[in-house]
């Protein structure tokens, strides 16, 4: 896939220009491609090629870069939940470091735990929440992009439904969000406990969440006769949460890669033409690939009104597309 305009050639060049207004009327919507360097001056370098861009150019251009805006949602959601993840994470190691510093000065631990426990608690929920809007977000994306009862859309939920039937990591922490959301804490108790491997080794520190799962049902929440069964028969009485966070996490990941993978031939099609794009006009490094629009009022001064490309937000896809690979990868 080419843009269609190997033979562009710089038609106007200013240096040393003021920031644009990207809002002044023209009157006309011809468009050119080129490009502007920032300058540390608060100005810029501009080029923008002779060759007006045609309509026939400019429809291919768009539904190329169409990807990008389809995938975003789907990336920016999720990203959200890594995040979440990481900061739920950071903490329990956070604890455990601060845990032993109190030891080593004798600080009171008791009030440490009791705030780390809260933070504890916000990162779960944080975490909880996050996933469910993913799921859902996604879920819209996918059906905005290629319909109610696509081939797409009806793969990717079959996927997600048997993740959530054979796997009680998934299940159980989709349906606690709404337990957490609606009715308690997302756990029983913070369990700290201390030891050493010998009498003169440093103290170390586990750290778990427990789940009392009788304490789930008679706290007022309606959880369902079909969730409630299956709780009962896979949960034991009491049991730890932490363990199961990475493992719905992965499965997380594993939902967006899906997603994402449903426009590998789009993501490729948009590589290789920006690909093209980028040596027909010459970019430098620095620069930012943009489509003017309208006419210069002079050969000094540029068209007034600008769409930037989205080279740059095409990159992070690829590089958040290509962490999700390697996450999946390393999991299994």
């Amino acid at each position: 896939m080419s843009p269609g305009f190997r033979n562009l050639h710089p038609g106007v060049v200013s240096h040393g220009v003021d920031k644009m207004n990207q809002n002044t009327p023209t009157t006309t919507d011809i468009r050119r491609f080129g490009y502007y360097i920032p300058k540390p001056t608060g100005t810029m370098d501009i080029v923008v090629h002779g060759r007006v861009a045609s309509e026939k150019n400019l429809t291919e251009f768009h539904e190329v870069i169409s990807v990008i805006f389809k995938l975003q949602p789907i990336i920016f959601s999720f990203n959200v939940v890594e995040r979440n993840y990481q900061e739920l994470t950071d903490s329990i190691q956070e604890l455990r470091s601060q845990l032993d510093n109190s030891l080593a000065t004798n600080a009171e631990p008791i009030s440490l735990i009791m705030d780390r426990n809260i933070l504890i608690i916000q990162k779960i929920s944080n975490f909880l929440s996050s996933a469910t809007a993913f799921l859902a977000q996604t879920e819209t994306q996918l059906r905005n992009v290629y319909k109610k009862g696509s081939p797409e859309l009806n793969a990717w939920n079959e996927k997600r439904h048997k993740i959530h039937a054979d796997n009680f990591s998934y299940f159980f922490l989709y349906e606690l969000r709404n337990f957490n959301q609606h009715c308690s804490l997302p756990f029983s108790s913070l369990n700290i406990a201390g030891e050493r491997v010998s009498e003169n080794a440093s103290m170390l520190f586990n750290i778990n969440t427990m789940i009392l799962r009788d304490g789930l049902f008679n706290i007022g929440f309606t959880w369902g006769e079909k969730n409630t069964k299956r709780i009962l028969e896979q949960a034991a009485p009491e049991f730890e949460l932490l363990p199961l966070i990475p493992e719905y996490f992965h499965f997380l990941s594993q939902l967006c890669l899906d997603a994402v993978q449903l426009q590998s031939v789009q993501l490729a099609g948009c590589a290789s033409y920006f690909d093209v794009l980028h040596r027909t006009l010459k970019i430098p490094a620095g620069a930012v690939p943009v489509i003017y629009i309208g006419e210069s009022t002079s050969k000094e001064t540029p068209p007034s009104r600008r769409e930037i490309i989205p080279m740059m937000q095409f990159k992070y896809l690829l590089r958040e597309y290509s962490k999700l690979i390697n996450m999946c990868e390393t999991a299994l």
